[in-house]
């Protein structure tokens, strides 16, 4: 539209200057024609009544019928030159003679027609008196026509030097005129142009930037209210999207390499842990027979405690052996935790009194192995072992629409505030491991806890107001539950 607007605006400025120097030309050209129009005019009539005196002339020597009809018809002209001057009172020394001239040809028509009507009476003298007068008229109007139209070629000949002046003049000024508009035009065009190309010009080199890896550039943005201002604002929101995608693929493979990360640091927790509980343990089925072996025994022999310990104590190492190196639902771990509180109260005489309030609904939430067994055991080695009296430990499980929570509480005596915050910024390492085991630290499972699902809000200690230490884990939904593994011994 911008390059339509400039043609046509152009070229109907040019058009009309055309037009204008067109016009004014003419105009000088047609007063300059009209200059000498007198002149020709009184010659006219100066060689018309020469014309009738002649035919005249004729007709009277020869009486002559084609005399007589040349000269009614150069009469008639002349008549009608004759209408064409001025025949009034004027001033004017032209307009006056031009008077003159009139009358007197008007006077000399008639005495040719009476010379001609005695020439058909055959009044032979009243012809030649008639003619006679006609010569001497004839020769007055010749010599007022030649008078007049001598001054009026001088005062002619001057009009037609100033017009030439005029005309030499209007030619330059329409000729410097016309160029102007033209030198105005073509800077305008120019100036339009460049207003154009220059936001293509830098869009193009932003372009090239873009091409050669530099994305933190952006295409300027000039309102010129045309596809360039489209394009350039086009071209940004491309770009826009273009380092979203490029940010959100780093994140991705940043969080990738997170995740691999996290995975390698949970297989060296697990497989630290392993070795932890399973460094005594060179041959774990003959372990394992040998416990049920000594369960069958004791049964046979009526010692129905001892026979149940040793069954607790089989299902504890072997949930360890089968369950280390993969994912258990909640249900699994509870039945470790019983069996970890029944071996701990043999070895404490039944001090420890374990209770739970747990949602059935939410039992078959898959999570890591060896998670709630260490916090148990952490509980009783820092809590309940260093009080007197009867220590309590109390389990509960409950949830929302985004979370499972699983609370520990015991009532020994307490984790210290400052210690509580080492432990959750993991600077606590093999501070709050077992005193009488080697089990795992609060700082393995809290790490394993992070790194198996991906967040840092996990684990949260503190110190009970009525005494004890709370302990709360938050495990995530994840949409998909292990079904129960089936007990079978190895």
């Amino acid at each position: 539209m911008k390059l339509v607007e400039i043609f046509l605006i152009v070229s109907v400025t040019v058009f009309v200057i055309v037009i204008f120097i067109y016009y004014n030309l003419n105009r000088t050209i047609r007063e300059m024609d009209t200059v000498y129009n007198s002149n020709i005019q009184f010659n006219d009539l100066s060689e018309n009544v020469g014309e009738i005196q002649n035919s005249l002339y004729q007709y009277l020597s020869t009486k002559s019928s084609d005399s007589l009809e040349d000269y009614y018809r150069y009469s008639q002209d002349y008549q009608e030159l004759l209408d064409g001057l001025n025949n009034q009172v004027s001033g004017d020394p032209v307009k006056l003679a031009e008077k003159n001239i009139y009358y007197l040809s008007q006077t000399y028509l008639e005495v040719a027609d009476e010379a001609v009507d005695r020439k058909r009476g055959r009044d032979a003298a009243g012809v030649r008196e008639s003619y006679q007068e006609t010569e001497e008229i004839y020769g007055y109007i010749q010599a007022n026509i030649s008078s007049v139209n001598t001054s009026t070629f001088v005062s002619n000949a001057k009009n037609y030097s100033t017009l030439r002046v005029i005309l030499s003049y209007t030619t330059g000024f329409s000729i410097c005129v016309l160029f102007g508009v033209m030198a105005i035009a073509v800077g305008w065009i120019i100036m339009m142009t460049r207003s154009i190309t220059k936001p293509l010009i830098e869009l193009a080199g932003v372009a090239t930037e873009i091409a050669q890896g530099n994305m933190d550039v952006d295409f300027p943005i000039v309102e010129t209210g045309d596809e360039v201002t489209a394009v350039a604002k086009a071209c940004n929101k491309m770009i826009g999207s273009i380092r979203n995608y490029i940010e959100e693929t780093k994140r991705n493979y940043e969080r990738e390499n997170e995740l691999v990360a996290n995975e390698l640091r949970m297989k060296n927790d697990l497989k630290e842990a392993q070795l932890k509980y399973l460094q005594a343990q060179i041959n774990p089925h003959f372990l394992f027979n040998s416990l049920n072996a000594g369960a069958q025994l004791a049964m046979m022999e009526g010692a129905e405690k001892a026979c149940m310990f040793i069954q607790n104590m089989a299902d504890f190492f072997r949930y360890n052996v089968r369950k280390m190196e993969k994912d258990v639902t909640l249900r699994e771990e509870l039945q470790l935790v019983d069996s970890y509180i029944y071996i701990l109260n043999v070895r404490f005489a039944g001090d420890i009194h374990y209770s739970r309030q747990i949602d059935e609904r939410l039992l078959d939430i898959s999570m890591p192995s060896m998670i709630l067994q260490p916090i148990i055991e952490n509980a009783v080695n820092h809590g309940i072992r260093e009080m007197e009296g009867e220590g309590v430990i109390h389990l509960s499980v409950f949830g929302n629409e985004a979370e499972v929570c699983i609370e520990i509480t015991d009532n020994g005596v307490g984790i210290e505030p400052e210690t509580a915050a080492k432990v959750m910024r993991g600077e606590s390492v093999h501070s709050m491991s077992g005193r009488d085991s080697e089990g795992i630290g609060l700082d393995n499972v809290i790490n394993r806890l992070r790194s198996y699902y991906g967040r840092q809000h996990v684990f949260e200690i503190r110190r009970r107001e009525e005494g004890g230490t709370a302990v709360t884990l938050y495990i995530p939904k994840k949409g998909e539950e292990l079904e129960d593994d089936e007990n079978t011994d190895l």
